[in-house]
């Protein structure tokens, strides 16, 4: 499959994305999906510049992302899918997309949102589009970094009475 990682990180591209799970996962392509970066040039241009050359990355806007990934596209590539939010993954499934796991990675304190892990402060907004995304078959885990420990969303929503 060419697609090896959806990940949930509000920061999208970052060094934890580009070191640890490009070099880990041997990622050749990053795809971040999102409509405000895919239509802001400055924000385009500030995350390419985060990226080293020999590793391509495509932005596109969610609709845009969909297409590409039912066509095909990233095909022959290791390539890494990156949201910044749980919406953005339950509409690339409401549109068609087969996910088997996401990878839940940073989502950062903020009002209105509580601490699930360290990395991990969701608003009630966004443990249920998670909870619709779980309902949906797809597995949800929570890893900021390759090496560090698994946790499965839908047993932390449970030990949290979430």
């Amino acid at each position: 499959m060419p697609i090896i990682l959806y990940r949930v990180d509000e920061r999208l591209i970052h060094g934890q994305v580009v070191v640890g799970w490009g070099n880990s996962l041997k990622i050749n392509r990053i795809v971040l999906v999102n409509d405000q970066v895919a239509q802001s040039p400055w924000e385009r241009e500030l995350y390419l510049a985060c990226v080293p050359p020999e590793m391509k990355t495509t932005i596109l806007a969610v609709d845009e992302g969909v297409g590409k990934i039912l066509q095909n596209g990233f095909k022959g590539e290791r390539a890494v899918i990156l949201v910044d939010s749980p919406f953005d993954i339950l509409r690339m499934v409401e549109k068609g997309i087969k996910i088997n796991s996401v990878n839940v990675g940073g989502v950062h304190s903020k009002t209105k949102r509580m601490k699930i892990l360290p990395y991990l402060f969701l608003s009630q907004e966004e443990i249920s589009a998670f909870k619709r995304i779980i309902s949906s078959g797809i597995k949800c885990e929570c890893r900021d970094v390759p090496l560090a420990e698994k946790h499965d969303l839908s047993s932390l929503f449970d030990k949290l009475k979430l």
